[in-house]
């Protein structure tokens, strides 16, 4: 958690003179490109992503991120007895990211077929609610579309109920963060996967872009 949340870990954002780092956030051109790793240097990729697994809530599962021919590529091995997730995650943004003239996000992107989630933040709290929402990932590299006003509201693992204070729905407006995981949960611990299966797993994402219908 230290490369996400400075010294201390997600301790943190409780200790006022541990500033969390973060990274300069994209540029996204007029055709929406957030994320194209086919243009990312090796050096800007170690310093922007890298792998957040279960072992942070005492699972076993073990994966990593690496840039490899101008994709993203998360390869591992997942468990599901402690915990049941392998992701990657960008640092926070230096600034919010205003996506809400868009319709969603479009990853292009390939694995094996398992279902997969990216999770949005809209803010640099680690305990705060955060936006999920799940795609079946295909086998062969294509487009997959998912729209901001699918994604459910989690926080710590459970879907925020519409009854809950903190329920707000999510149009893309402020991003702080971006994070790709396959996990035995769908969107939050009550909703499993049905999806998932422990064991090794490849997922690799070319371009993340926001896009209109």
């Amino acid at each position: 958690m230290e490369f996400f949340d400075g010294p201390g870990g997600m301790l943190a954002k409780v200790i006022p003179w541990n500033a969390k780092p973060t990274v300069e956030a994209p540029r996204v051109d007029v055709d929406g490109v957030v994320f194209d790793f086919s243009r990312m240097r090796g050096d800007e990729f170690a310093a922007k992503f890298s792998s957040l697994n279960d072992v942070v809530m005492g699972g076993r599962s073990d994966a990593d991120v690496v840039l490899e021919n101008g994709r993203a590529v998360m390869r591992g091995v997942t468990e599901d007895q402690f915990g049941g997730f392998a992701s990657f995650k960008c640092r926070d943004f230096d600034r919010a990211l205003d996506l809400s003239a868009y319709d969603g996000l479009s990853l292009t992107c390939a694995g094996d077929g398992l279902r997969y989630k990216v999770i949005a933040y809209d803010s640099d709290d680690s305990f705060n609610v955060a936006f999920h929402q799940t795609f079946e990932c295909p086998t062969e590299m294509r487009e997959v579309k998912v729209r901001f006003s699918d994604f459910v509201p989690v926080k710590r693992g459970r879907a925020v109920a519409k009854s809950d204070p903190e329920y707000r729905t999510f149009d893309g407006k402020r991003i702080v963060s971006l994070q790709f995981m396959l996990s035995k949960f769908d969107y939050g611990m009550e909703n499993l996967n049905t999806n998932y299966k422990p064991g090794a797993f490849e997922f690799q994402l070319a371009r993340v872009e926001a896009y209109k219908d």
